[in-house]
């Protein structure tokens, strides 16, 4: 029997979480290789000869250095092709405005006209970079690894077999917005794991509760 986490946000299981500058939900296009399969990856520690990418709310930060905020779009672009590879083809705008650009289902970047840009890594197969959210926590981890780095259980479940699909890293409120699943509270944002099984198999560096964007 699996042992149920200790934290659970307190959110309703028919939430809609918004996955912000992606212009895409939660289930987001699968990855290059066997859809919704998890790829294991070895930790940040374990390749010392990649980069590691610390994902936040607010942007990223390389081998530890100064963080690259989600709004300078110009920057974020070209740090991922620094990591990632040549920046590839713009894709759109699409109906709402965004301009997607993927690194072959790897990892993709949504800017947006204005404000934050939307990152989404779906493979470990980034020979250049780990792309991690807290202590070596990526794509390939344990659900239970994870938790014990602070990450909260969002009760949404995707395939109906009765246990949470995502993980919400580094919760934090955002004042003027008003959560659309815990009526009358202030809303949240944090970074979200997608869940295969018990392994992480997707970063969102975005997502919130109050916009179904």
């Amino acid at each position: 029997m699996r042992t149920r986490a200790p934290r659970l946000l307190l959110l309703s299981t028919l939430a809609v979480f918004a996955v912000v500058a992606t212009g895409c939900t939660p289930t987001a296009p699968q990855p290059s290789g066997s859809p919704g399969s998890a790829v294991p990856s070895p930790s940040a520690s374990a390749t010392s000869s990649a980069a590691n990418a610390l994902v936040t709310i607010d942007g990223l930060s390389i081998d530890d250095g100064p963080l690259i905020e989600y709004t300078d779009h110009e920057a974020v672009l070209a740090a991922l092709g620094d990591i990632v590879g040549p920046v590839p083809a713009a894709q759109g705008p699409d109906q709402y405005g965004f301009t997607s650009y993927d690194w072959d289902g790897a990892v993709r970047l949504n800017v947006p006209e204005s404000g934050r840009a939307g990152l989404w890594v779906g493979s470990a197969d980034t020979p250049g970079v780990v792309f991690t959210v807290a202590d070596d926590i990526g794509i390939g981890a344990t659900r239970e690894a994870a938790l014990a780095a602070g990450a909260e259980e969002l009760p949404l479940d995707d395939d109906g077999d009765g246990v949470n699909d995502y993980l919400a890293v580094g919760t934090r409120e955002v004042p003027g917005t008003t959560s659309l699943v815990r009526p009358g509270e202030v809303g949240i944002e944090y970074v979200m794991l997608a869940l295969d099984g018990d392994t992480v198999s997707k970063i969102f560096g975005l997502a919130n509760d109050f916009s179904d964007l």
